[in-house]
């Protein structure tokens, strides 16, 4: 890998484009056929590499944060849609379940999420606070996350401001361009002559949806306004795809690839678009297909477990609980309460008598094995791995990380190929995945993940109707990372990550982010376990 501080920078404005649940698995196809003429052109011209790996879980919050910070979980403390967090002693729900959200009070969700989220929960930097730091400008088009150093007022539509907002007004911090759906919007162009706004209201998920940011990114670009670092971010897909299924919501592609095309017509055509912008499209984790029958496809956590006090969905540690179950899709948190070791284990036991779930998963509480992770399966038993330098199995994953275990690769679907490194089937990249998902403060104490055709959830949290996403499955994981406009010396020379995606877009600007692309990240979650907040009765 070439380092990035050798490299030239493009002198061009980076324009990084996220759609939720982009698929290898349904684009790939679908652009050999023709269906998407525009990213066929894109990737003719420039680089697609179809493995780009999600983090685990791979879920929106957490896989999102990825991208836009180069950081997995351990790093952003954000593990998914739906977990706890020791060090505030605070849940965290991002769902679409009422039950939860109404527990926990709408105004509370709302706020959560418009500001809470960025100001307190994520604890890395975001590419947007590193490029104007360096006296760049950037912007953010309807992206979950959006920190920055410039302040931004919240406008609240009437309906919401009527039925949950309270306190009056409210700021955030973002970059110098922000736009989140109806309730921030800045103006671009000659002396501010244009707002970005895109089509929102109720119906229409308050702008938050495609057709808002495909209006948006026109507006940039007719009006040549795109700063230094551009995020624009497709929602729609991932929502098709839950209800409909993967290759059933291709029809949201096939619009957003129509907007790729407006895009190089306001340009005046693809060259010149490439000559001014360096693009860089992928999706933040796959989706995977899920059968009509409901009944069969949740695993019922709470009644596996319904010997325990569990907490109710939503809520936080009442008196007397012992279990809080977090169902994250095809992921699952669970946190233990009081003597969570002995308990671990018992529960681990138990829940793999159920042959849809795949794999659990936990970190080794041994004094001075801290950096030991487990994985459990019905059929394998228990595999035990860790960063080594040396060792009786000892073999290298593509990212150069030196690994060594106890038991059978097959928990993970690996092996160690003839050159001694370990090679991954349909788990890409698992070791590194399962080891930097796990955080003294945030993390659950077992990880569970379903086998394909099933969600986790309890008597509160529902599950999809086609599709789904969450494990270290390849079906969940894979989305393409298309580049165009980039010099070929740019091109990742590696397997593309999430955690790569923010240190390419900064390297393209001439930046250095905290990890080079194509860099093992495995150093960065060496907690030890002794700083472990404890969740006491």
């Amino acid at each position: 890998m070439v380092e990035t501080s050798s490299l030239k920078t493009t002198m061009k404005k980076v324009l990084l484009i996220i759609v939720d649940a982009l698929a290898s698995r349904v684009v790939g196809p679908a652009l050999a056929h023709g269906r998407l003429p525009n990213l066929r052109a894109l990737t003719a011209s420039g680089y697609v590499d179809w493995n780009c790996t999600a983090i685990f879980p791979s879920i929106t919050p957490a896989a999102t944060a990825a991208l836009i910070t180069g950081g997995y979980p351990c790093v952003t403390d954000i593990t998914g849609a739906y977990f706890y967090d020791r060090k505030d002693s605070r849940v965290h729900y991002y769902g679409d379940d009422t039950g939860p959200i109404l527990r926990r009070g709408f105004a509370t969700f709302l706020e959560d999420f418009l500001i809470r989220l960025n100001r307190d929960q994520l604890r890395a930097e975001t590419a947007f606070e590193t490029v104007e730091r360096h006296a760049m400008r950037a912007a953010c088009l309807n992206f979950l996350w959006f920190r920055g150093s410039v302040e931004h007022r919240v406008q609240m539509p009437l309906a919401l401001r009527l039925w949950a907002w309270s306190g009056g007004s409210k700021k955030i911090m973002g970059p110098s361009i922000l736009s989140l759906g109806d309730f921030v919007s800045s103006r671009v162009g000659s002396a501010g002559s244009q707002r970005l706004k895109g089509p929102g209201g109720l119906f229409r998920r308050f702008g938050f949806n495609d057709a808002a940011t495909a209006a948006e990114l026109l507006i940039l670009a007719r009006q040549r306004s795109f700063p230094e670092f551009t995020v624009a971010y497709f929602p729609d897909n991932d929502f098709e795809s839950h209800s409909d299924g993967a290759e059933a919501a291709l029809g949201t592609i096939v619009e957003f690839d129509r907007t790729l095309g407006e895009l190089a017509d306001a340009y005046g055509g693809l060259q010149k678009l490439l000559e001014s912008l360096a693009i860089v499209i992928t999706g933040d984790h796959g989706q995977s297909d899920l059968p009509m029958d409901q009944h069969r496809t949740g695993i019922r956590l709470d009644e596996s477990l319904n010997d325990y006090k569990l907490v109710a969905a939503g809520e936080n540690w009442g008196e007397g609980d012992e279990l809080m179950i977090c169902p994250n899709m095809r992921a699952a948190q669970i946190y233990l309460r009081g003597d969570y070791v002995q308990q671990r284990k018992k529960i681990a036991e138990r829940l793999l008598e159920d042959q849809r779930i795949d794999q659990i998963m936990w970190r080794s509480s041994d004094p001075g094995n801290e950096n030991r992770y487990c994985v459990g399966t019905h059929r394998h038993g228990t595999f035990e791995f860790w960063p080594a330098t040396q060792g009786p199995h000892s073999a290298i994953d593509e990212y150069g990380t030196r690994w060594d275990w106890q038991g059978d690769l097959t928990n993970v679907d690996a092996r160690v190929t003839a050159d001694g490194t370990i090679e991954f089937g349909t788990n890409p990249n698992a070791l590194e995945r399962i080891a930097t998902a796990f955080d003294h403060e945030v993390s659950g104490d077992l990880w569970l993940t379903s086998r394909l055709g099933y969600e986790f959830c309890t008597g509160d949290t529902s599950i999809h109707r086609r599709g789904s996403h969450g494990s270290l499955h390849s079906h969940d994981s894979l989305s393409p990372l298309i580049l165009a406009g980039v010099p070929e010396s740019f091109y990742p020379t590696k397997t593309a990550r999430s955690v790569d995606v923010a240190p390419l877009c900064l390297s393209l600007l001439g930046l250095d982010g905290v990890r080079q692309v194509g860099a093992s990240h495995i150093d960065m979650c060496k907690t030890e376990h002794s700083s472990r907040t404890p969740l006491t009765p």
